[in-house]
Order: C-alpha cells, then structure tokens, then sequence
C-alpha cells in the first residue's frame, strides 16, 4: 500500500519507515529534516515539508492509500509554560486533505497523559513528570485526538505509546480500558512503529483509541 508518515524524521517515525518497508509498502517520509534519514530503498520517497503547510502536506497526499502520525511538539521551556497547537492544527490540516484526496485510513500516534489516560502510568510518570514537564503538551495531544475522533474519515485509530525506552524489541499489550488492567510501564520505540504499521491493515482497532505498552 501507499503509506504516508508524517513526522518520519523523529526515532519512531524511522522504526515505523523501517516496518513499513520491511511490509512491502511504498512509503513516502515527510518531514522538516529529511536529510536525517539515512535509510535507502526503491519504496522510499523522502517528502520534506512542514505539517502545517497546507500545501505541502496536499502535495505529498497525492496517490497515498494510508496516513500514520508520528509528529508532536518538542518538550521545551515554551511548552512547560504554555499549551502548543501543532498536533492539533497539523492534524487537522492533515485530515482536510485527506478529504480532499479521498485518503479514508489515519493512524494518529499520540501519547500516555492524553484525554482519559491522564494520571496513568507508573508512578514517577503520572506523579512528577506529566504535570510538572509535559501537562501543556498533553493538552494539545488531548485536541489532537478530539479533531480526530470528530473527523469524518472511514477508518481512524488513534494509539497513547506508553512512557518510550530505546529497549530491544518485545512483546506488546494493548489496553483499551485502563481502569480494568494493570498499570502501564514503557515501551520500546521500535515496538510502536511497528504496531503502527500492523495497523495500516489489521483494522481491530477502529474507531477506538488504544494505549500500548511492553
């Protein structure tokens, strides 16, 4: 299939190019800083853009089957003190044009602290680092997932990654209500890409939001 990433310049952006490939998709990269992946394959084209160029993201909307998410807004003393609008507005630009290119799959990564899965993870987390570092980032991933589940699009996931290492693959628990399993802890980073890509066809998990841990 025709897999669109965007945000593939970061860690999990290259492991989900990674999955994707390895799957046999033609994948397009977009990104601001496309030179960072070092990555060759006759499937992958790099697109270098910003999320919020409508016509930039347009343009590399073009003949795509699949849209998976991957971007979000740096940690910083900016968004410590104050709530950043880029995953909600780049997301809605990405939708938009999804509409207009009749691009019907999004796959939108977003992160533990999000909506409901505010107050969850393991106790330094939810205690210490979420509502002293990253409430305001939250903030805007909490949007970001309105927009989504507002959509009109056919086919949308949305998948909260746990608290993210850099460990070597594992196997993966999906929770879809937290209040009924065991608190989650971390997640490898290469293990997320490659739910997202699971995901580009495995439909499960539609309409719903998951969170992800190892």
């Amino acid at each position: 299939m025709n897999v669109l990433i965007v945000g593939a310049t970061g860690n999990i952006g290259q492991h989900t190019i990674k999955y994707a490939l390895k799957e046999g998709h033609i994948v397009t990269a977009f990104g601001r800083s496309v030179e960072k992946i070092k990555l060759k394959h006759k499937n992958l084209i790099l697109f270098k853009g910003d999320v919020l160029n409508e016509k930039q993201v347009a343009k590399s909307m073009k003949n795509q089957e699949v849209v998976i998410l991957t971007f979000g807004a740096p940690l910083n003393k900016k968004t410590i003190f104050s709530v950043p609008n880029l995953c909600k507005n780049g997301t809605q630009i990405v939708i938009e044009k999804m509409y207009m290119i009749k691009v019907n799959r999004l796959i939108c990564m977003t992160a533990i602290g999000a909506g409901d899965s505010k107050g969850h993870g393991r106790f330094i987390f939810r205690n210490v680092v979420e509502p002293l570092l990253l409430g305001r980032i939250m903030e805007d991933r909490t949007n970001q997932e309105e927009v989504v589940k507002n959509s009109a699009l056919n086919e949308w996931v949305i998948v909260r990654p746990t608290e993210l290492n850099d460990d070597e693959s594992q196997e993966i628990r999906i929770i879809k209500n937290l209040d009924r399993e065991k608190e989650p802890e971390t997640i490898a980073r290469e293990d997320v890409g490659r739910l997202l890509v699971d995901l580009v066809q495995h439909k499960e998990y539609d309409h719903t939001t998951i969170l992800i841990t190892n």
